[in-house]
């Protein structure tokens, strides 16, 4: 019996090997099921196994191949992001929303200052009496007078149980303000005082009061009235 190399071996097993499979094909043996992909490990076949052009874009499903399954190189070839676009042009406005239910109870409040808090009367007596226009400042000083608002006032023109000539003596007018004795008008906007207007005929004394309140916020609403 000849000899055989170890080459020789191998060329008759690759020649048996075809003969097998010529044999096969003249008998009409029937082939096996095709290869799929449940035959393939997971990594066995890698790019170099494909030939070039093999797998396209027809090939790959929609979003099958992420960025990180990129190569460095490959994403390094990705342009740089674009700027931002110009802001796009205001939406219409949306309807109404329904309304919303009734909030909580608030908390109560801290306790105000009281009203009267540095109130005080201010008085001036007439010793010799009057019975034309008499006043009363809040404060001698009249910056100082215009720190408070007069919310009340009167005019006293005789003492009870004394003996004073009040014959004839009326008021025809008591208001808060202070007078323009150069115009005989009270001043306008001058609320820091007490005005009495008689109708002449003097009394003995005449003291004219005022309550002051430090407060200068108090309006005036005043109002006309056809009669």
């Amino acid at each position: 019996m000849p000899n055989f190399t170890a080459a020789r071996s191998r060329g008759v097993v690759v020649l048996a090997a075809a003969a097998l499979l010529a044999v096969g094909a003249g008998s009409g043996a029937v082939a096996g099921p095709l290869l799929t992909g449940a035959d393939i490990k997971d990594r066995s076949i890698e790019s170099q196994d494909l030939a070039a052009g093999s797998v396209n874009g027809g090939k790959i499903t929609d979003k099958a191949v992420k960025l990180d399954h990129l190569s460095k190189e490959v994403t390094a070839k990705l342009g740089a992001a674009g700027k931002d676009g110009a802001p796009g042009a205001t939406g219409a406005t949306g309807a109404a929303g329904a309304k919303g239910e009734k909030g909580d109870k608030g908390e109560k409040g801290d306790k105000g200052t009281d009203g009267l808090v540095g109130a005080k009367y201010r008085t001036m007596t007439y010793l010799n009496g009057g019975g034309g226009s008499a006043t009363v400042a809040c404060a001698d000083d009249a910056t100082e007078s215009q720190k408070y608002t007069a919310i009340s006032g009167g005019v006293q023109g005789s003492e009870s149980g004394v003996s004073e000539k009040q014959t004839g003596f009326l008021v025809s007018s008591s208001f808060p303000g202070r007078m323009n004795w150069d115009t005989g008008k009270p001043r306008p906007g001058r609320l820091d005082g007490w005005i009495v207007f008689g109708n002449s005929q003097y009394t003995s004394t005449l003291t004219v009061w005022a309550l002051c309140v430090p407060n200068t916020s108090i309006v005036v609403d005043a109002g006309t009235l056809n009669n």
